[in-house]
């Protein structure tokens, strides 16, 4: 059995720096072995994907080429679907092949668990690593309901102290960028240089994807 796995999950819509910052975080930060990159299939929420799963694995397989510890797991497209994160970490976790599983989320993601499909057998099969941004914080009622004050702990190594349902809010993480972002500068034809690896805007504009029409 191997020791430690990272997870980060999202739709990848495009996969951007600001994902790949947050994975090298959490593997330094929590001495990870290898961390999986999952793209769901159909978000269980109003969000409607923009790129189909092959160009987001497509980008996915690009933007991670220089990262030999970060691996991509279609797992959830494969499944087909809604995409349920408490599904995924439960086969994960009854595959055997890990001592821990950490899963990695910002901090809006984490405030918003308690809706979540089966949060509770999230948390009986995962720690989580939340990436608290300056002046972001977790909601009081999200502390009280996941029960933060036995779960939550200081140091990032004392997650490993328990198997599973624990919580590292880590403050140095403090990167703001997302998707629909991005997908909103493709479509304005601005300046996306910095945001993303060279090799996924390559891709991005042979294949025309997010503009205006998209």
């Amino acid at each position: 059995m191997r020791s430690r796995l990272g997870i980060l999950g999202g739709m990848f819509d495009p996969v951007h720096n600001g994902h790949v910052n947050a994975a090298r975080f959490a593997m330094e930060t929590l001495d990870l072995d290898a961390m999986k990159i999952i793209p769901c299939n159909v978000p269980n929420h109003k969000k409607v994907l923009s790129a189909s799963a092959a160009d987001r694995v497509a980008m996915l397989k690009l933007a991670l080429m220089d990262e030999p510890s970060m691996a991509i797991d279609d797992c959830e497209i494969r499944r087909g679907g809604i995409s349920y994160t408490s599904e995924t970490v439960r086969v994960i976790a009854e595959a055997g092949y890990w001592k821990y599983r950490v899963f990695v989320m910002g901090m809006d993601t984490f405030n918003a668990l308690p809706c979540w499909y089966d949060w509770q057998g999230f948390l009986e099969s995962c720690h989580v690593l939340v990436l608290g941004r300056s002046g972001h914080k977790v909601n009081e009622l999200v502390f009280k309901e996941l029960d933060l004050d036995h779960r939550q702990v200081v140091e990032p190594h004392e997650l490993f102290e328990q198997c599973v349902g624990q919580v590292h809010v880590a403050r140095l993480f403090d990167m703001e960028l997302s998707s629909t972002e991005v997908r909103s500068l493709f479509r304005k034809n601005g300046d996306v240089s910095g945001l993303l690896d060279p090799k996924v805007v390559q891709y991005i504009r042979e294949h025309s994807l997010y503009e205006c029409n998209s």
